[in-house]
C-alpha cells in the first residue's frame, strides 16, 4: 500500500511538471512573437529623436537660426518655392533715455514707423518681395529680388539681391534710389552664423534741415551733403543726399534653444557719408512653424536700404536727438508668417 501511493504522488509530479512547461509548438510561437516584436521596434524612430525638416524650409527648422530677415539686414534665406511671406515691423520713434516707464510705457506709448511687406517665390531660390515703410518724412516703398545660389545645408551660403527704394513722400526730390546687395554667409553647425552684406546704393536722401551758425545754438550743415544750398535767413538748407554709397554691414545669429534666437547686427560709420555713428541692433527672436516674433532694440530704426546703408543716416532723429544722439536706444519688434500657397 505504501508503494502505490508512492508511485501514486510521483506520476501526479511528473504530470504537474509536464503541465508547467511549454509545449514546443507554444515555443516556437513564442519565439516568432518575440522577435516580430523586436523587428518592429528597430524599424521605428525613437520618439525622443527629433525630426529632422528639410533645411531649405527656414519656417521648420530644428534649430531656426533666421527668416528672411535678421534683424533690417536681409538674410541669405530664401523661402521655399511657393512660399508665401508677409513681414510686419515697428520702430518706436522716441528713444528709451527718453521715456518713463510709469508714464509712457518706456516709449510703447509713443509713436512708431511701421513697415508691411509682402514677399513670394515663384521660383527654387528665388524670392520677390515689396516693402513699405511709414518712416516719417520719407514713406519709402522698397521692391526687391533675391537669389539663394548655394543650399541651405552648406556651411557657406551665398545669395545676391538687388532693388529699388522709392520714397513717396510729398515735396522731395532725388527719390529713387537702386541697390545690390550680396549676402554672404557661414554656418557653424546649425547654432550659429554670421553674416556680411556688402552694399552699393546709387544715392540717399532723408528730410530736409535748416542749418545756421547765428542761431542759438547754432548748427552747421554736413561737409559732404550734394543736396546743400543757402537760404533766405542767412544758412543752409540739406537733405542728406549723397551718392555711390557702398557699406558692409555685418549679423550674427546664435540659436539658444530650438526656437529661440538671438541677433545682433553692426553697420560702420562712413564718414565720407556724415555718419554721426556707428548703428547697431540687437534682438531676441521666437520661433513657431512658420511663424516668428522678434523684439528689437539699438540706436538703428531704419528698415530699407537706403536709410541704413549708411549706418546712421545724417539729418536723421539721431542728430535731432541734442540729449542722446547716437547713444539713443529704440524698441520695436518684427512679425513674421509664412503661408505654403503651392
Amino acid at each position: 500500500m505504501m508503494g502505490t501511493t508512492m508511485w501514486t504522488r510521483t506520476r501526479l509530479l511528473f504530470i504537474l511538471a509536464a503541465l508547467s512547461l511549454p509545449a514546443p509548438a507554444i515555443l516556437e510561437a513564442q519565439e516568432a512573437q518575440a522577435t516580430a516584436t523586436k523587428d518592429q521596434a528597430q524599424s521605428q524612430p525613437n520618439a525622443e529623436t527629433p525630426e529632422k525638416k528639410d533645411s531649405g524650409d527656414t519656417a521648420v527648422r530644428y534649430f531656426p537660426i533666421e527668416g528672411n530677415v535678421i534683424i533690417n539686414l536681409p538674410s541669405v534665406e530664401v523661402p521655399r518655392e511657393g512660399t508665401l511671406s508677409i513681414l510686419f515691423t515697428h520702430r518706436f520713434v522716441q528713444a528709451v533715455q527718453n521715456s518713463s516707464p510709469f508714464h509712457d510705457l518706456v516709449s510703447f506709448d509713443n509713436g512708431a514707423s511701421i513697415g508691411i511687406g509682402l514677399g513670394y517665390a515663384p521660383l527654387k531660390n528665388l524670392n520677390l518681395a515689396f516693402y513699405r515703410s511709414s518712416e516719417s518724412g520719407l514713406d519709402p516703398w522698397e521692391i526687391s529680388g533675391q537669389y539663394q545660389f548655394l543650399p541651405s545645408d552648406c556651411p557657406i551660403g551665398a545669395s545676391l539681391r538687388v532693388g529699388a527704394d522709392i520714397r513717396s513722400e510729398r515735396n522731395l526730390t532725388d527719390r529713387t534710389s537702386v541697390f545690390t546687395q550680396a549676402i554672404l554667409a557661414y554656418s557653424l553647425g546649425q547654432r550659429f552664423r554670421i553674416t556680411a552684406v556688402p552694399t552699393y546704393v546709387t544715392k540717399v536722401n532723408s528730410t530736409t534741415r535748416t542749418y545756421n551758425p547765428n542761431f542759438v545754438p547754432p548748427s552747421f550743415p554736413p561737409a559732404n551733403d550734394d543736396s546743400c544750398v543757402p537760404n533766405a535767413f542767412g544758412g543752409t538748407t540739406c537733405s542728406g543726399l549723397y551718392r555711390n554709397v557702398f557699406n558692409i554691414p555685418i549679423g550674427v545669429s546664435v540659436a539658444l534653444t530650438r526656437s529661440i534666437s538671438l541677433h545682433g547686427e553692426i553697420s560702420p560709420r562712413l564718414g565720407r557719408y556724415d555718419s554721426p555713428g556707428v548703428a547697431w541692433a540687437a534682438s531676441i527672436e521666437k520661433s513657431l512653424l512658420r511663424h516668428r516674433f522678434c523684439f528689437t532694440a539699438g540706436n538703428q530704426r531704419q528698415t530699407t536700404v537706403d536709410q541704413y546703408a549708411t549706418g546712421l543716416a545724417w539729418g536723421s532723429q539721431y542728430t535731432a536727438d541734442k540729449v542722446n544722439g547716437v547713444k539713443g536706444v529704440y524698441l520695436g519688434f518684427n512679425i513674421s508668417r509664412q503661408w505654403k500657397v503651392m
